[in-house]
C-alpha cells in the first residue's frame, strides 16, 4: 500500500463507521490472517472478504482450527511478537501517542485511529487510495472535456474496482482512475517491505521515533500520528520506498538515541539499494507516498539527483499537484497536504535547478498552487517531542513557510540572470553599463528586504532552546546562495572597460557579501550542525567557495589576490574542522574539491587571467557611461547598490562593520534611504 501516513486531519464520515461490524460473532469468526495476527476480523457489507485481506489483496480463507485461548500472563509474554510473526528478544518500545488534532473546518476532534476508520478515509482520498491510483487528465489529452461531459457516472467513493474510469473532483478537473493490482512489479510489494524490515529489524521504531524527532519537524511532508499509528500495526501498510527513506534519514541521528547508540547500524547501502528498486515500482501507479519518498530520499546528505528530481516533478504532475486543490471533491486533510508537498517539489525543482545549473521543469504558467499556511499542517507545538536532541515543530512549520517564499525570490533572480537566453542581459549592459544591470537586480533586492523583515524572530540563528536541535541554519545558508548568485551575476560582467570607480563600488560590495556568508557558517554552533540540512546545503556551502574563486580570480593586484587566497584557505579549514559526525558538511567539502582541484590559488591570477578576450568583455567594450552624465551615474548606482548590498541584510550577531555604501555619498542616499536607517535588518 501506498503511504496512508497523511491520513487524519479531518474525521471519517459517520455513517460509513457506523456500517462498520463492531464485533465478530461466533458465525463471523476471524479468518486465518487476521487469526494469526491477533487482529479484529472487519467486514464492509456485501463483501466476501475482510478489511485486511482486501488491503493486501489476499484471499480470506478459515482453514485453521481456533487456538486454545492463553492465560493472561501467557498473553502478556506474547507482547513481544513482532507484528510480522518473528520473535524478537527485546520487545519492540511503545510508541508515542500523538494528541488529537483540530480539523482545519470546525476545530472539532477526530476519533480515534483504528484501522477501519484509517482505510475509510484512505477510500475518499484522490492520492493515497489503498487499491487505486488516480491520474490528472489534461486539457490537451486524449480525453476531451466535453466527452467527459456526458459521462454521468464518476468515481466518488469505494473500492476502485466497481467499473467506473473517471473520478472528477471539480468542473473540469478530472481524474483517471486505474487499478494497482496489474501494473509493472506490483507484485514486488510484500517482498520489498520484507527485506527492508529485515535490513533494519529490530530497530525500526527507534528508527521512526528519531525520524519524527529531528527531521519531521523541519521538513514536514509526513503525517506522525497515522503514520505512528499504522507503523504500530504493521510496517506492511506502507509504501516500501517511503519506509526505507525514513529508515535512511533517521540512521544519520543513530547516536542521539541512547538505545541505538550502542548497537551496531543497519546496512545503509543494501537500503539504499532496495529503496530505489522499489522507487522505480511505485513510479508505476503514483500516489502521493510515491512523491514522499522521493523527496525524502533526495534529501539525504550526497543523495541529490537531478534526474530523481525531474522524476519527482513528473509525479507530482501525474497527481494533479501543480493545481490549486482549494475547491476539489477531497478531504480538507489531503488538501493540506498536497500543498505541503506541491510547495516541497517547487522547491526541489528550483534549488536543484539552481546548484545543477539546469533549466527548471516547474513553470508559472503551469503550477498555480496556493500558497502553503499553518492550517496545512496537521501538527503543531502541541505535538513537540521533548526527548534530548529533538527538533521543534513550531519552527519547522514557520521554516518551511518562509523558505517557500525565499525560493520563489531565488527563482526570479535565477530565471532573471542565469536563463539560457542572455540577449536582454547583454542588450541591457552594452546600453546602460553595470548602472543597468543593477536597476534590473533592485526589484529583487526590495523582495529580499521585505522577506527578511517579515521573518519571525524563532528562525532568527540566536533562537536555540537548551538540549535541542536548530534548523534554522540551513534556511539563512539559502538566503546568502540567494544574494551570492546576484553578486556573481555583477561580477561577471565587470570588464576592464568598466569605469574603475565602478568596478571598486561592485567589487568592495561583493567582498562584503562573500565575509558574511563565511562569518555566518564559522558561527555556527554545535546545535545548528547536528540538525537536520537540507539537499541542497553541501552545493550552498560550496557556491560560498566558488563565488571567493570568482573574486580571486577576477583580482586586480597581487595583495587582493593573496587576501581572497586566504580567505578560501581559512573557510576551507573551518569547514574540515567541523566535518567529522556533519554529514553535510564533509558532502561539501567533496564537492569544494571536485570542482577546484586543478585550480593552483598559489600562483596570482593576475596577467594570467584573459579577461578582456572573453566574449562579453568585448561585447561590454562599449558600456563606458557618457562623461556628461558620469556625476547623475555615479549618485544614482550609489543608491541602487545601498538598495541592493546593504538594506536588507541579516542579523548574524556578527559586528564586522563590512563596506557601507552611505559613507561614499551621504546626501544622495540618506534622502532616498531615509525611512532604512543605517543598519540593515538582520547582518549589519
Amino acid at each position: 500500500m501506498d503511504n496512508a501516513s497523511e491520513s487524519s486531519r479531518s474525521s471519517p464520515d459517520a455513517a460509513a463507521l457506523q456500517a462498520l461490524p463492531r464485533k465478530g460473532t461466533r458465525t463471523d469468526r476471524p479468518c486465518d490472517v487476521c487469526r494469526r495476527r491477533k487482529s479484529r476480523c472487519a467486514k464492509e457489507p456485501d463483501q466476501d472478504r475482510c478489511v485486511l485481506c482486501t488491503f493486501h489483496d489476499r484471499e480470506c480463507t478459515y482453514l485453521d482450527a481456533p487456538q486454545p485461548r492463553k492465560k493472561r500472563a501467557e498473553f502478556a509474554d506474547d507482547r513481544a511478537i513482532s507484528v510480522d510473526g518473528h520473535g524478537d528478544s527485546d520487545p519492540r518500545p511503545p510508541l508515542k501517542k500523538t494528541k488529537a488534532t483540530q480539523t482545519p473546518d470546525d476545530g472539532t476532534l477526530g476519533p480515534p485511529i483504528v484501522s477501519s476508520s484509517v482505510r475509510s478515509l484512505l477510500d475518499r482520498t484522490l492520492g493515497l487510495h489503498r487499491t487505486t491510483h488516480f491520474k490528472y487528465i489534461g486539457p490537451s489529452s486524449l480525453h476531451e472535456e466535453r466527452l467527459l461531459d456526458l459521462i454521468h457516472r464518476f468515481y466518488e467513493s469505494g473500492n476502485g474496482e466497481d467499473g467506473c474510469k473517471f473520478r472528477r473532483v471539480a468542473d473540469a478537473t478530472t481524474f483517471l482512475s486505474k487499478s494497482d493490482r496489474h501494473t509493472l512489479f506490483s507484485a514486488d510489494v510484500d517482498h520489498d517491505l520484507d527485506t527492508i524490515e529485515q535490513i533494519v529489524q529490530p530497530h525500526g521504531p527507534g528508527l521512526v521515533d528519531l525520524y519524527f524527532r529531528t527531521v519531521h519537524p523541519s521538513y514536514p511532508i509526513l503525517h506522525k500520528g497515522v503514520f505512528i499509528e499504522k507503523y504500530a500495526r504493521s510496517y506492511k501498510e506502507f509504501s516500501p520506498p517511503l519506509l526505507a527513506a525514513v529508515y535512511l534519514l533517521a540512521m544519520d541521528w543513530w547516536e542521539f538515541d541512547l538505545e541505538l547508540a550502542s548497537k551496531q547500524k543497519p546496512d545503509a547501502e543494501a537500503l539504499l539499494r532496495t529503496a530505489m528498486k522499489a522507487l522505480t515500482g511505485v513510479i508505476h501507479r503514483p500516489k502521493l507516498s510515491s512523491v514522499q519518498a522521493g523527496l525524502l530520499l533526495l534529501q539525504r546528505a550526497g543523495g541529490d539527483s537531478w534526474v530523481l528530481t525531474t522524476q519527482v516533478v513528473g509525479i507530482g504532475e501525474e497527481l494533479g499537484l501543480h493545481l490549486d486543490c482549494t475547491s476539489w471533491n477531497i478531504p480538507e486533510w489531503e488538501k493540506g497536504l498536497r500543498r505541503r508537498l506541491a510547495w516541497a517539489i517547487y522547491m526541489q525543482d528550483k534549488w536543484g535547478a539552481l546548484i545543477h545549473g539546469r533549466p527548471s521543469h516547474v513553470t508559472a504558467s503551469n503550477w498555480q498552487m496556493a500558497h502553503v499556511s499553518l492550517a496545512d499542517f496537521p501538527e503543531s507545538a502541541a505535538d513537540e517531542d521533548d526527548k534530548e536532541g529533538s527538533t521543534e515543530v513550531e519552527k519547522g512549520r514557520l521554516l518551511f513557510i518562509h523558505l517557500t517564499k525565499l525560493t520563489e525570490i531565488m527563482a526570479q533572480a535565477t530565471e532573471t540572470l542565469y536563463s539560457a537566453d542572455q540577449t536582454r542581459i547583454h542588450e541591457l549592459v552594452s546600453r546602460s553599463g553595470v548602472q543597468g544591470l543593477l536597476e534590473l537586480v533592485k526589484p529583487l533586492a526590495v523582495r529580499l528586504k521585505e522577506w527578511a523583515k517579515d521573518m519571525p524572530a524563532d528562525l532568527h540563528m540566536e533562537g536555540v532552546r537548551t538540549r535541542k536541535l536548530c534548523s534554522n541554519g540551513y534556511l539563512h545558508l539559502s538566503y546568502f546562495v540567494t544574494e551570492i548568485i546576484i553578486h556573481r551575476h555583477i561580477i561577471r560582467n565587470l570588464t576592464p572597460a568598466t569605469p574603475p570607480h565602478l568596478r571598486d563600488l561592485c567589487r568592495e560590495a561583493g567582498k562584503t557579501r562573500l565575509e558574511r556568508a563565511i562569518n555566518f557558517v564559522e558561527a555556527l554552533r554545535p546545535e545548528h550542525l547536528q540538525a537536520f540540512w537540507w539537499f541542497a546545503s553541501p552545493k550552498s556551502l560550496a557556491f560560498i567557495r566558488t563565488y571567493g574563486g570568482l573574486l580571486w580570480a577576477t583580482s586586480s593586484s597581487h595583495e587582493e589576490a593573496e587576501f581572497y587566497r586566504r580567505k578560501l584557505g581559512d573557510f576551507r579549514w573551518s569547514l574540515k574542522v567541523r566535518a567529522k559526525g556533519v554529514s553535510f558538511v564533509a558532502v561539501a567539502l567533496q564537492e569544494m574539491d571536485e570542482s577546484l582541484q586543478d585550480i593552483d590559488m598559489t600562483q596570482s591570477p593576475v596577467g594570467r587571467t584573459a579577461e578582456a578576450s572573453r566574449p562579453e568583455a568585448v561585447f561590454l567594450s562599449s558600456a563606458v557611461p557618457p562623461a556628461a552624465d558620469a556625476e547623475t551615474q555615479t549618485s544614482d548606482l550609489q543608491i541602487a547598490l545601498h538598495d541592493l548590498y546593504h538594506s536588507h541584510q541579516f542579523d548574524s550577531g556578527h559586528t564586522s562593520p563590512g563596506f557601507n555604501i552611505l559613507d561614499l555619498d551621504a546626501v544622495s542616499s540618506h534622502g532616498y534611504f531615509s525611512d532604512v536607517g543605517d543598519q540593515g535588518v538582520f547582518y549589519p
